[in-house]
């Protein structure tokens, strides 16, 4: 649909502008079901026992056992049963509590969405869509189904579940190319991911399981997990158990019967020396050692939903994990300032709040000069400002764009009150953020008399015309733009996501929309900040430790593949362009199964603009070269690898991660 023109979308759905009838939606919905994702049964109570008894050792216990009831030998018998028994409580205790706490992270929060039918405007549970209908969405809509946009008004939306990409993505209606993946597709929206700002609506192109999420939420059902390193290693060791003890009682029947033995006595002794062999605390031994872990794991917060999975934590041998919201805070913040013409100063503090401070890259304090440089371009940024960042209740809560929320932390770590600031501008009039224009500008007025400025922020490629000087340590110089290009050229190389901001003056009168292109300005240059999503706090001690124990670390991000390089430089998981390998480069690799493939992938460290079901097929590649790999995560797009590993360790918020835990 991404390839088509409005006209030809409405066309093939059979749709229009005015939306479905409501008889046709009932149809529809008949037709199609409803717009729910698929999800497997959860274990009941005589499944999770049940599988207390799928293990080698336990057959050959049981075996033993009736062996010991047919020889009436009733002692041994009821010891061997007993031993399975308990066994099998202490794992159906543990689990079933591990399932218990599990279901109460699945409460699936009830969506309503607005759409579009027969000409009148209503609201529906998400549930009752269907292909065809119009949506209407606004700031802070969940997506209920995949849609084709069709009106959008500075509307961006959150995909980072989905394709990994940390910033909000600018949504047109432009007419795409057929080939272009996922992540691109900037003319559609996916079930699951928000709408962060502006207007827009949608025609609907899929529901349910024909969705994105519903495609990785089936690859998810229809995956089986890798083989537990525990069970692999019970099947073993029970078969060598069954092959020793079977050749050591054919050489004592063979001995026994070569003395003369009778042959009755002969059976009955294998049979003994066959019961005897076996080890029957061994399962109890290894349930309560892994029940004990399991509740050490509940006091730090982790749910172990097979106890397996407590000793393939400590058999694995790779980390494969997510970046955004895993290895980051999934939150653009600014940690680079460039104030012309290559000042550098660094932002401390991670995330939506103003904790932190701006420093010059060698830890020093700014001087007067850069410290009155650093608060005009704030005083910018806070005013040509869309966004929201307050406290409550000792909790900083935000609203908007995500850019625009850095850029309040920034200024406020710079040591502006940008609340404040902003009431104190009286607006004349702003020029929001489009795609089209890549900036956005606010025009405004000191005190009531006073002179027109404009304050703006945007694309340098947007601004840079309009400045004809820019603000240095040495004051008003003329611009140079080769060297500001430059530097911004460093900064993006590194994987920050860079924006300009300026300001002027306007002689004359402002219209309502007085766009640049119109009004013209002549803009002084403030500077660069650099955004881009920080690792957590405690993330590179973890890589460290990781790696001092032997587990190799491989990063598998949907992001942009200077990003996540940058990011991964960052964490020492790699250096190199070298050992970086994208979705497009994994496609001309050809089939996962091929050898080339697999080799390619167990050399590369990151992996880069990936699909959710490439992640899978790395995986795969690496547990056939023999790994036991661990895969962590927080979105959709991490679900079919997180099913094909040995050990999930998967975290997340919100309504879309509890349906994705639901699976």
């Amino acid at each position: 649909m991404h390839s088509q023109r409005s006209d030809e979308v409405f066309k093939e759905l059979e749709t229009s502008s005015r939306g479905l009838d409501p008889e046709e939606a009932s149809i529809r919905l008949k037709e199609y079901g409803e717009n729910t994702l698929p999800a497997k049964k959860p274990p009941g109570l005589a499944e999770i026992v049940l599988h207390q008894f799928k293990s080698p050792l336990i057959y050959i216990l049981l075996i033993a056992g009736v062996i010991a009831v047919l020889l009436d030998d009733l002692r041994d018998a009821g010891f061997i049963f007993l031993v399975v028994i308990i066994n099998a409580v202490i794992g159906t205790i543990q689990e079933w509590k591990a399932e218990q706490s599990a279901s109460q992270l699945q409460t699936i929060l009830k969506i309503m969405s607005r759409v579009r039918r027969e000409g009148a405007e209503k609201e529906i549970p998400a549930e009752e869509i269907v292909p065809g209908d119009i949506v209407l969405l606004e700031s802070g809509s969940r997506i209920p189904a995949d849609l084709r946009i069709l009106r959008a008004t500075n509307l961006t939306v959150d995909e980072s579940l989905l394709t990994g990409e940390s910033a909000a993505v600018q949504k047109t209606v432009d007419v795409l190319k057929e080939d272009a993946p996922v992540s691109d597709r900037h003319n559609m929206a996916y079930a699951g991911s928000t709408a962060i700002t502006g207007r827009g609506c949608g025609v609907v192109t899929a529901t349910g399981s024909r969705t994105e999420v519903g495609r990785i939420a089936r690859a998810v059902t229809e995956t089986e997990s890798a083989k537990p390193p525990l069970l692999i290693r019970m099947e073993d060791f029970a078969q060598k158990v069954g092959i020793a003890v079977i050749a050591a009682s054919v050489a004592m029947s063979a001995i026994a019967l070569a003395q003369g033995t009778a042959p009755i006595e002969v059976f009955f002794l294998a049979v003994a020396l066959t019961v005897s062999a076996i080890p029957e605390g061994l399962p109890v031994g290894v349930t309560v050692a892994l029940s004990i872990a399991a509740t050490r794991m509940a006091k730090r917060n982790v749910i172990v939903r097979k106890l397996s999975a407590v000793e393939s934590l400590g058999s694995c041998t790779t980390i494969a994990t997510d970046k955004t919201g895993t290895l980051t805070v999934n939150q653009q913040t600014a940690r680079m300032v460039l104030l012309p013409p290559g000042d550098y100063f660094e932002a401390s503090g991670e995330g939506y709040t103003p904790e932190g401070e701006v420093r010059l890259k060698n830890g020093d304090s700014p001087g007067t000069e850069d410290e009155e440089r650093l608060r005009r371009l704030a005083v910018a940024a806070a005013i040509c400002n869309e966004g929201a960042l307050s406290q409550k209740n000792g909790i900083w809560v935000h609203h908007g764009d995500a850019i625009d929320v850095a850029f309040l932390a920034l200024a406020s770590k710079i040591g502006i009150d940008p609340e404040k600031t902003r009431k104190e501008a009286k607006i004349v009039a702003e020029i929001p953020f489009e795609s089209e224009r890549m900036y956005a500008a606010v025009y405004y007025k000191d005190d009531k008399n006073g002179p027109v400025k404009v304050a703006v922020k945007g694309a340098m490629e947007a601004v840079l015309p309009y400045c004809i000087e820019m603000n240095t340590s040495e004051g008003t110089v003329p611009i140079d733009p080769d060297v500001l290009n430059q530097e911004l050229n460093s900064l993006m190389e590194k994987g920050y996501r860079a924006l300009v901001v300026a300001e002027g003056q306007v002689s004359g009168k402002v219209e309502d929309t007085p766009e640049l292109e119109s009004v013209k300005p002549e803009l002084t240059f403030l500077g660069i900040a650099a955004f881009i999503d920080p690792l957590r706090p405690d993330v590179t001690e973890a890589v460290h430790t990781c790696k001092r124990a032997g587990i190799d670390v491989v990063m598998i991000t949907g992001d942009h593949p200077k990003t996540a390089l940058a990011i991964a430089s960052e964490l020492d998981i790699a250096h190199s362009k070298e050992e970086m390998i994208t979705g497009r480069e994994m496609e001309e690799f050809g089939d996962p199964e091929l050898p080339a493939f697999i080799s390619a992938i167990e050399k590369a460290r990151v992996f880069a603009r990936v699909t959710p079901v490439q992640k899978m097929n790395i995986v795969d590649a690496l547990v056939r070269r023999g790994h036991f790999v661990a895969v962590t995560g927080d979105g959709v797009n991490d679900a079919p690898a997180l099913q094909r590993q040995i050990s999930a360790l998967q975290w997340g918020q919100g309504p879309m991660w509890q349906k994705i835990l639901r699976q």
